[in-house]
């Protein structure tokens, strides 16, 4: 689109502030009681971990980080395959099933 990173960040950062807010109310209505907590632990820790503000700010990194290689494409191509790759092992993590 030809637009520098500056230009695009008020946007980014609008529509993180919505998905932070939506995630909030899902984790409110997820989270278990006080009485199960014990047996969610793993859940509970695994929930813990994660962050999307942090995701966000991985993100946003990443994106200025392909930005300033665009002048570059082999590299920009391997620097974009190792954060897919960083990302799939990130959400698989994310959806491996806890044991029963």
């Amino acid at each position: 689109r030809g637009l520098e990173p500056d230009a695009l960040e008020g946007d980014f950062d609008r529509i993180g502030a919505l998905l932070t807010g939506m995630e909030e109310r899902i984790r409110e209505e997820l989270m278990p009681g006080p009485d199960l907590l014990d047996v969610a632990d793993p859940l509970t820790h695994l929930v813990g971990s994660w962050s999307l503000e942090k995701a966000r700010d991985a993100a946003w990194a990443a994106f200025r980080a392909l930005w300033g290689l665009r002048g570059l494409p082999e590299l920009a191509e391997e620097f974009a395959e190792r954060v897919d790759a960083t990302v799939g092992l990130v959400g698989r993590f994310l959806l491996t099933p806890l044991p029963s």
